[in-house]
């Protein structure tokens, strides 16, 4: 038999054996390896909501104190803060400007969680209505009755579920005639604000009296290398130093109504540094006679 066949059979025995051993592949394509999943990451936490504060009142409010409390509250991260103000205004003389009305829609614009009120330096005279007609006149029997329903009256406006009021009270001045007035005053406010759950009467009067009880004419202030004035020459308002102090006791008690704490020296703050205001001098007890 001749070899030639043989071989061929061979041969082509080697090619069958060995096209069945070799793996198929694609022409141009390169298997990728497999590599491990990376793990998700964790959503990033949604940023606490601000909270929202309302300043009302008269020209304490207006002026320098005011500006101080609502720059120091508006540099929270947490805190957006808004003001209402009106010097020579209170609760006795809604012909010239009337708060229940004011007051409810400040509230509605804004829906604040707290609410920061200091009211009655000027309302140590006669109660009037709306129309400007003369109801009470001050130091008549009835005078205190009215005047507690307008406080009542007024708080209820601004009041909301969820929401708090604080109540600052007038700050003693030192002005023997006049303190007779607020000392009345003062009382029936406390005794408003006392009967609420929802509201909380801020003292002041360790902040402006020394140890002997006297009006407190000086204290050192954060800002100001010595002791500084803090009222001006009225005894009523309060000094470009006065302002900063009282703002400085305020704060803190404002942030524990909100269950706060203060930020700290690496927070980010936006609210510029309140200048330094024009103080009104203002007849403390009776509002002009017009608008």
């Amino acid at each position: 038999m001749s070899t030639r066949p043989l071989r061929a059979l061979l041969f082509l025995s080697f090619l069958s054996t060995a096209a069945q051993a070799a793996p198929e592949s694609v022409p141009g394509l390169t298997a990728s390896p497999v590599l491990p999943t990376a793990p998700a990451q964790a959503a990033a936490p949604a940023p606490a909501p601000r909270r929202t504060v309302l300043l009302l009142g008269d020209s304490l409010i207006a002026t320098g104190f005011g500006e101080y409390l609502q720059n120091q509250l508006g540099a929270h991260p947490r805190i957006r803060c808004e003001r209402r103000a009106k010097s020579s205004t209170g609760l006795a003389r809604p012909d010239f400007f009337d708060w229940l009305e004011v007051g409810q829609q400040e509230v509605q614009q804004h829906q604040p969680d707290v609410v920061v009120v200091i009211l009655g330096g000027n309302d140590g005279q006669a109660l009037h209505t709306r129309q400007g007609r003369a109801t009470v006149a001050w130091g008549k029997p009835d005078w205190q009755g009215e005047y507690r329903q307008r406080l009542t009256d007024f708080v209820t406006a601004i009041s909301a579920p969820g929401r708090k009021i604080v109540w600052l009270e007038l700050p003693a001045t030192g002005r023997q005639r006049f303190e007779q007035k607020l000392t009345l005053i003062r009382d029936l406010q406390r005794e408003v604000i006392a009967g609420r759950e929802d509201a909380v009467h801020l003292e002041t009067r360790p902040y402006f009296t020394d140890a002997r009880g006297k009006a407190l004419k000086q204290a050192r202030v954060e800002g100001f290398r010595k002791p500084m004035r803090l009222r001006m020459t009225d005894g009523v308002h309060f000094t470009v130093a006065g302002g900063r102090y009282f703002a400085n006791k305020v704060y803190p008690e404002v942030l524990g109504v909100l269950g706060l704490e203060a930020p700290g020296p690496d927070a980010q703050h936006t609210a510029r540094p309140a200048a330094a205001p024009a103080m009104q001098a203002l007849a403390p007890a009776a509002p002009p006679s017009a608008p």
